[in-house]
């Protein structure tokens, strides 16, 4: 079981060997699951397309409500996704929270509780090693923030690259 506070409990790679052995035919297709790569196909199925659709429809609203903020177009940011009716609130009360870690946290809390959702859908199947997936890449890279909020890196990164941001106001 894995807990979102929790430290991981093995890494991904070492997930993805264990699939390999005993589920090869799902291997490669939780060798693609990523954050870094929506790339869902075709005939892939439905709970990693649902997840990347959605993950999708996050991010384009957090483009937009970040563009707004900074009072420039979000349209080089958007990518083609569903509608999601829930996700302007979602996404407004993450950016309240504070700092751009709390923001972050907001954030990975809402993925986690939609990989949930996926789990939920049935019993031991495809989609819950793509939830399981997912949720190991998120632990990962909370580790990474904690990590580096522990000695100030996430700060002193987040302050260097704000000024070259699109849109950035200059003060």
């Amino acid at each position: 079981m894995l807990a979102f506070d929790g430290p991981p409990p093995l890494s991904s790679p070492a997930f993805l060997r264990l699939c390999q052995e005993q589920a090869p035919e799902v291997h490669a297709l939780l060798e693609r699951v990523s954050f870094a790569s929506l790339a869902a196909r075709a005939g892939d199925p439905s709970p990693w397309r649902g997840y990347a659709a959605w993950e999708t429809a996050l991010r384009d609203e957090l483009a937009v409500q970040r563009a707004q903020r900074l009072g420039i177009d979000p349209g080089p940011w958007l990518r083609p996704a569903p509608f999601v009716a829930d996700l302007a609130a979602v996404v407004k009360e993450a950016l309240a929270a504070g700092t751009p870690l709390a923001v972050e946290t907001a954030l990975d809390r809402r993925r986690w509780a939609r990989l949930d959702e996926l789990e939920a859908g049935g019993g031991f199947g495809v989609g819950r090693l793509v939830a399981y997936r997912l949720k190991l890449l998120l632990l990962e890279r909370r580790e990474a923030f904690r990590a580096a909020a522990a000695g100030g890196a996430f700060e002193r990164e987040y302050a260097r690259i704000r000024p070259a941001a699109p849109g950035t106001p200059t003060e």
